[in-house]
């Protein structure tokens, strides 16, 4: 339950920083949402985003997301424990638009993200029989990613898109990657490619 309300209230804020914040500064919000299969047996998760490009450069954006990844494993003290894990992430992006004769070569679009992603909840196991306690991630833990996609255009205003992310280290669980599927929608005007 208690999941369920930070997860509102993380969307709520979210929502709220696209409504009053971003449309003076912004021609075009552009929203996503991608599923994600971690590359852990039986872990999956989701992220949803907004953002826009910087400056009225389409190359150049940013973008702010809520993530969660579901039944992470940690092995400690012979125990396998799963966990879910919850960020904030931080991303600053570079597009590249193929130029090309060929109809379907222009509709493609290749991302190169960097950013960070920031733990929202902890994530601890208690023995019992120790008293011993093991925080595996502590919220305002800063674990630096990496993702690449490519997306195809539907239309002007939607994409569809493919890729991979990278977090080298996560707080205790090392390094986690999921592959991804998405899709992009756009409010207001945009340039298209």
């Amino acid at each position: 339950m208690k999941n369920k309300i930070i997860n509102k209230s993380i969307l709520v804020s979210l929502l709220t920083l696209n409504t009053f914040i971003f449309p003076f500064t912004s021609r075009a919000v552009e929203t996503s949402a991608e599923l994600h299969k971690v590359d852990q047996s039986g872990s999956y998760g989701f992220s949803v985003a907004i953002g826009d490009n910087f400056f009225n450069e389409q190359a150049f954006n940013w973008q702010v997301s809520y993530n969660r990844i579901e039944e992470v494993n940690i092995t400690w003290n012979n125990d396998d424990i799963d966990f879910s894990l919850d960020t904030i992430d931080v991303g600053l992006s570079y597009r590249y638009y193929p130029k090309s004769y060929n109809k379907f070569v222009n509709s493609l679009m290749v991302e190169f993200q960097v950013g960070t992603g920031i733990v929202v909840t902890e994530n601890k196991f208690t023995w019992p029989d120790l008293q011993e306690e093991k925080y595996f991630s502590e919220q305002g833990d800063i674990n630096p990613f990496l993702k690449f996609s490519i997306h195809k255009s539907l239309s002007r205003s939607t994409t569809m898109f493919l890729g991979f992310k990278h977090y080298p280290s996560y707080s205790e669980f090392d390094d986690i990657s999921s592959v991804f599927i998405g899709f992009n929608y756009n409010f207001g005007k945009q340039d298209g490619y």
